[in-house]
């Protein structure tokens, strides 16, 4: 199986930095990722960290199988969803605005099947959880893994999801 990591913004080009994604309040996709009718994806890991200079109230973040997509995000390639370790594989999710894609777009449909995983992240802290020990959730085949965020205040964030494809 080959193991892959999408983030929440780019990479710039030049000096490989990421400079994270604003969230204004509300609740916004952070993460899309589209499975094909023949594959499956399943959640090895995932995080969030803000950029908050001071204390306040929690984001909600929640990681979510939906049956619908949203749309009008920034569209991740096969050179932004990146294999992780010596996997020179290129991954087979659904690229593009309305599919595998990342942002800070309102929820355009609440279809939500099934909640992952849920935290509530402070503005100046991060959160990272791992599934070991086949302990993950397997996101079916046409649908959709969305990386939510809900901030109460202005927040730049940086975001990820590392994911197999099985």
């Amino acid at each position: 199986m080959s193991l892959y990591i999408a983030y929440n913004c780019a990479i710039d080009a030049t000096t490989g930095v990421m400079a994270g994604t604003s969230y204004s309040s509300g609740a916004k996709v952070a993460i899309q990722l589209a499975t094909p009718s023949t594959v499956s994806v399943r959640i090895v890991e995932w995080g969030v960290s803000f950029n908050g200079t001071a204390a306040g109230a929690p984001a909600v973040c929640t990681l979510a199988q939906a049956s619908a997509a949203t749309t009008s995000m920034s569209a991740h390639s096969t050179s932004t969803v990146l294999p992780v370790g010596d996997n020179p594989k290129t991954s087979s999710l659904t690229m593009g605005t309305g599919s595998t894609a990342f942002g800070a777009v309102a929820i355009t449909t609440n279809t939500t099947e099934r909640q992952f995983a849920g935290a509530l992240v402070g503005p100046m802290t991060q959160y990272e959880k791992q599934f070991p020990l086949g302990r993950d959730y397997v996101v079916s085949p046409s649908k959709y893994c969305q990386l939510r965020i809900n901030t109460a205040a202005t927040l730049t964030a940086i975001a990820y999801i590392v994911f197999e494809e099985c």
